[in-house]
């Protein structure tokens, strides 16, 4: 049984006076999946539907489910004739989505026979899909699998196979493109740091966010345990690539950070660059505790840093974007005398 074709293989009509089961096959993956749109934020949308002609295949999911994050697999599900319905309808004329999504309920064309999922899981996968310099893209895949339809006579099938229901895509800012750039970053409050060096004479620290992180290389030679002069920081020159905000179409995981090796050809990787800016450093000395050891915070920032987006394919162009006045990358602390 071919997937495409799995749900409209099961689909239930009772058009037959003598109870036989009348099936209708539809090529179920060339409907496009449609929503009425009349949510204020489109991750609260739980109401989906797909026509073709006098069909009408409706899901009614439970909400919670939609995310502006990548999930794991297995991570968002439902069961339907539970918490989620899907439901099939056969009309006595052709139907479109006016007719789901009009204010005013129509009366045209009529409802002839309906088939409900008593039984059935949904699951929800998500990742990031398209970057642009502004906005991230999110694809959320709705998969069915062992749908058991049952129609108005209580007669059923199951099928045990799963199907992909349809992808309904919803959007986010970018980190940098936040009202304060990176200000998502700001509530990390440890600093991860690679335990080797990624640039020699240079600490690699990042911070991640499921499938994004930020990351910097900083010159060792700016961390001096001594405390630094008000208004005079230690700095350096912010060069190509020593800053980088990437987004994965996967979970990220420390590994993709602190490695010059590529990654997998299975993960696409949207890259920010800098092009331009400065490290600024400004350190503050504790006093020294019962041993005499004195424990220095160095605060790292970055000054007008100019971000470029790396081009995806040979045909694109790389896209610079306009330079970020300030943000906090995040506090180092080492330990002197």
């Amino acid at each position: 049984m071919k997937k495409t074709l799995l749900l409209g293989i099961l689909i239930l009509l009772s058009a037959c006076d003598d109870g036989d089961l009348q099936i209708e096959n539809v090529d179920f993956e060339l409907i496009a999946l449609e929503s009425c749109g009349d949510e204020e934020d489109p991750l609260d949308t739980t109401f989906f539907f797909k026509t073709d002609g006098d069909n009408a295949y409706l899901l009614e999911l439970e909400s919670g489910l939609l995310f502006n994050q990548t999930s794991t697999e297995g991570a968002l599900t439902s069961t339907l004739g539970g918490s989620s319905d899907l439901i099939y309808r056969f009309f006595s004329d052709d139907v479109s989505s006016d007719y789901f999504c009009s204010t005013i309920p129509a009366t045209e064309p009529t409802v002839l026979s309906e088939s409900t999922a008593a039984a059935g899981d949904v699951a929800i996968n998500t990742k990031v899909t398209a970057v642009s310099k502004d906005v991230k893209t999110y694809s959320h895949t709705i998969l069915i699998t062992g749908l058991v339809l049952t129609n108005e006579q209580n007669e059923s099938i199951t099928d045990t196979s799963s199907f992909t229901y349809g992808t309904f895509k919803t959007s986010t800012p970018t980190s940098q493109n936040l009202e304060i750039p990176f200000s998502n970053y700001g509530a990390i409050t440890s600093l991860s740091e690679c335990d080797s060096e990624i640039i020699a004479g240079s600490l690699r620290f990042y911070k991640k966010i499921n499938d994004e992180y930020i990351s910097l290389d900083v010159p060792l030679s700016v961390f001096v345990n001594e405390a630094t002069v008000v208004d005079e920081p230690r700095t350096s020159t912010l060069e190509n690539g020593e800053f980088n905000y990437t987004i994965l179409d996967a979970v990220v995981t420390d590994d993709m950070i602190c490695t010059t090796a590529a990654l997998s050809e299975e993960i696409i990787s949207y890259n920010f660059v800098s092009s331009g800016g400065t490290i600024n450093v400004v350190t503050e000395a504790s006093e020294p505790d019962a041993t005499g050891a004195i424990t220095y915070a160095h605060t790292i920032s970055l000054d007008n840093t100019i971000l470029v987006l790396k081009a995806q394919n040979e045909d694109d162009t790389d896209v610079t974007l306009t330079a970020i006045e300030s943000f906090i990358i995040g506090t180092y602390i080492t330990v002197g005398n």
